[in-house]
């Protein structure tokens, strides 16, 4: 049995979920594990953050004192708990981390591709031992700086499995993860080609994360009733339930990270719509889970990866076609075929691997 340690931040947003999952496979191999709590950057829009109730409510949590926080800070808490190694998830603290390795401890980490540059490869090759990825884009992408990236298969959680979806009679809703509400997501073609379709069964969910009122969102609602806003930052369970009681995910993204909320939509059995590019197209597939629209490069994403529109009218088109009620239904079966290639097996697999490959 090792003693791992895993830095992440520790709220309700997708890196942190990714840091709880990762413990969960983690503790389920046997070993130790203990969590230093990163918070959040402070804005102008929310404090710092970091959550101690509902499922972050665990043992062995240690607080960070800032988002970026001292190297001193790094390599007490890995001497206290006296690890054997420690994970980092899109943490670009690399001189800090570096010291963490020095310390003696194995030092694994993952970035996401739409915010890891070429500058970073030689940094975060001394900082860590092994850096590894969750999608074939993000493998593909290290190659062409020089960095061997062991693929660790993302895939469905068991914690999904509980939320039972309770779908309501006469309506077709389409769940739209709004997020941050930033240049990412394409909010624009997407509530445009939304309004594009006139069948009265069609509703829009839209879950943001944060209020960032643009003005364009709320003009939309109050014109059409089919749109529904919603901001307020629910409990985990809460919004899984509310993601889970729509029928299909409507999800195009000028780029993407992970991608949690197509993991999420696959375990709920719900059909997906989004732009055929990567990393979207690797966990939907073309008329079997959902339906791909084709992405217009549409500028760059922070680390220089291109970044693409979806064809708003393919959009529209597709927003029909999912709901008609038979074609909706074949891809809801697809989703679940999907869902078994998407294993949460493959996952614990391909840390236990990775683990094995770092010598812990």
């Amino acid at each position: 049995m090792a003693r791992v340690g895993i830095c992440s931040f520790w709220f309700n947003r997708g890196q942190a979920v990714v840091g709880r999952h990762l413990r969960s496979v983690i503790d389920g191999l046997g070993h130790e594990t203990f969590v230093l709590a990163r918070p959040t950057r402070a804005t102008n829009i929310k404090p710092s953050l970091i959550e101690s109730s509902d499922v972050w409510d665990q043992p062995g949590v240690t607080n960070g004192s800032a988002f970026e926080m001292p190297a001193e800070e790094y390599v007490a808490w890995a001497r206290e708990n006296e690890l054997d190694a420690a994970f980092f998830f899109a943490n670009y603290q690399l001189e800090e981390i570096a010291a963490v390795r020095a310390a003696g401890v194995t030092t694994l980490g993952a970035f996401m591709w739409e915010n890891f540059a070429p500058e970073q490869a030689e940094p975060a090759q001394r900082a860590l031992d092994v850096i590894y990825c969750f999608s074939e884009c993000d493998r593909e992408r290290y190659a062409e700086m020089g960095i061997e990236s062991p693929l660790v298969p993302w895939g469905c959680h068991p914690e999904l499995d509980a939320i039972v979806p309770n779908r309501r009679e006469g309506e077709v809703r389409l769940f739209y993860p709004g997020g941050y509400m930033t240049e990412r997501k394409p909010l624009k073609p997407v509530v445009r080609a939304f309004r594009k379709s006139e069948d009265p069964r069609l509703r829009l969910v839209l879950k943001a994360q944060v209020i960032r009122k643009t003005g364009f969102v709320e003009k939309m609602a109050a014109r059409d009733e089919r749109i529904e806003v919603i901001y307020d930052d629910l409990p985990t369970r809460e919004h899984l339930q509310l993601f889970a009681d729509c029928d299909a995910l409507l999800a195009p993204s000028r780029w993407e990270g992970l991608g949690l909320h197509l993991f999420e939509a696959t375990a709920f059995g719900m059909p997906i719509i989004t732009n055929d590019n990567p990393p979207m197209n690797e966990v939907v597939e073309d008329e079997l889970n959902g339906i791909l629209v084709r992405g217009f490069e549409d500028g760059q994403a922070p680390s220089g990866i291109p970044a693409f529109a979806p064809d708003q009218e393919e959009l529209s088109w597709a927003i029909d076609q999912i709901a008609d009620d038979a074609r909706r239904a074949r891809f809801a079966e697809g989703a679940l075929e999907m869902k078994g290639r998407r294993s949460w097996d493959r996952t614990i697999a391909g840390i236990r691997d990775l683990l094995a490959h770092a010598g812990v």
